[in-house]
């Protein structure tokens, strides 16, 4: 059974397969890319299900001003390389050469660079658009003997078992179940299918929002991020690769929830001049402004991110404030931590979706899980604070990253993702070594 990627013989009313991932986008995408290498030396079938339409196309532009785009740190990138994804991802990578963070209105700032830290990038930055479709191609090139794309299903039902878990879903008006030894969830931020488990998060509100958009420069911003900390909360630009010679940047702009209403009615004029009245002029002049988003921020951890036969990754499992744009690095890690406890499980000879086996995702994950949320929460509340002893705090570690060499070190690995060992796992299989198993799926249905 090969992967078709508008349709799927959904009016079959059952299927097994080893592996069921639910959620196509960025998580899931990435997920069974990081599995498919296993999958394929160990003769597993994936299916993977998403609500929406999907397509695997050429990858391209959202347009000069449109799109979201994420900040994947030099870390992520590396665990893209070791499967063989980073040098079809890199054509559409912006890398950051240059760090800037500073609070306004104060004195002190800190400079990062890339050179500093003898790397060629300290991270890079890619439109979300061009990254998933980079991720669909690939699946379809090579996982098309293991891998079932399921296009506009809406799952109804999760009941995870010792033995095989089974979900249901509606295709197209009909009604489809699937069994698995192990069920995914990547359906994003508050999964309503997690919640009808009864597995709960831990939800806190920041009490604001963060405005999201593309702004078009007069000049190249020569690879250089900017982290601002404003009295209304942080403003972070991002550099992305110039469109059809406009020059661009990724703004991720934290205010306060009052303001939200007013955000989304402001005029492209006046938020440009507010915008660079915050952030002064390290990148020139801001000449234009794309479609924005505002939405509220929270931060939610599932106090159960895996029980037998069932697990939980990406923005269902947590969410955190982009303040340091560290989710979907978290999420990938997470990726990379299942799919190495997959592979591990396969050597063994061990089921999967055993509840053992599942737990060491959950230890190797909770560590990394527990730093960057707690880290992230606690720079956004400093910096946030207006109190007057929290400004000093900042500035004097402001100044000990600028003056101290080992401290500007070690918190720049650790924005980079370079203090957390790449898990192992087997490289994607190449495009002929996935026709070989074209057979596998139909052995298993």
């Amino acid at each position: 059974m090969t992967v078709n990627l508008d349709q799927t013989s959904a009016g079959a009313q059952h299927h097994c397969y080893d592996i069921v991932i639910v959620g196509g986008g960025l998580v899931g995408a990435s997920l069974c890319l990081a599995l498919s290498g296993t999958a394929l030396a160990h003769g597993l079938s994936i299916a993977v299900l998403d609500a929406a339409s999907i397509e695997a196309t050429t990858p391209t532009a959202a347009g000069a001003l449109d799109g979201r785009a994420t900040a994947l740190a030099y870390g992520s990138r590396n665990l893209l390389d070791s499967i063989g994804l980073w040098q079809h991802l890199s054509p559409h990578a912006q890398a950051i050469n240059h760090i800037q963070v500073s609070d306004q209105g104060q004195p002190c700032k800190s400079d990062m660079s890339s050179q500093g830290m003898q790397r060629e990038a300290l991270g890079y930055v890619l439109q979300n658009q061009a990254m998933g479709q980079v991720f669909l191609e690939q699946i379809k090139q090579r996982c098309s003997g293991f891998v079932e794309i399921i296009d506009q299903a809406q799952v109804t039902s999760i009941t995870n078992a010792r033995q095989d878990s089974q979900l249901k879903y509606q295709r197209l008006g009909q009604s489809v179940s699937l069994t698995a030894q192990l069920i995914v969830m990547a359906d994003g931020g508050r999964s309503e299918l997690r919640q009808q488990l009864g597995m709960f998060d831990q939800v806190q509100s920041y009490d604001q929002v963060a405005l999201v958009a593309n702004l078009e420069l007069e000049q190249t911003h020569q690879g250089l991020a900017c982290e601002r900390f404003t009295p209304s909360g942080p403003l972070a630009l991002l550099p992305l690769l110039d469109y059809q010679h406009q020059h661009r940047v990724a703004l991720v702009w934290t205010q306060p929830i009052e303001r939200q209403q007013e955000l989304q009615q402001l005029s492209d004029e006046d938020l440009l001049i507010e915008i660079q009245q915050h952030v002064g002029y390290p990148m020139g002049e801001f000449r234009a402004v794309g479609d924005r988003q505002v939405y509220p921020l929270t931060l939610s951890v599932a106090q159960e991110q895996a029980r037998q036969g069932l697990a939980v990754v990406g923005n269902a499992a947590h969410t955190l404030h982009p303040i340091a744009g560290q989710g979907f690095n978290l999420a990938l890690r997470g990726n990379f931590a299942l799919a190495a406890a997959v592979l591990k499980a396969c050597k063994r000879g061990t089921p999967i979706g055993d509840l053992a086996n599942l737990n060491q995702f959950v230890e190797a994950s909770q560590w990394d899980q527990d730093r960057v949320i707690g880290a992230s929460d606690k720079v956004m509340k400093l910096f946030s604070s207006k109190k007057r002893h929290y400004s000093a705090m900042r500035q004097l570690g402001l100044l000990a990253m600028q003056r101290v060499p080992l401290v500007k070190t070690v918190f720049t690995r650790a924005a980079m993702g370079l203090d957390v060992p790449l898990a192992q796992v087997l490289a994607m299989p190449s495009p002929k070594s996935s026709s070989k198993s074209a057979s596998l799926n139909e052995a298993k249905s």
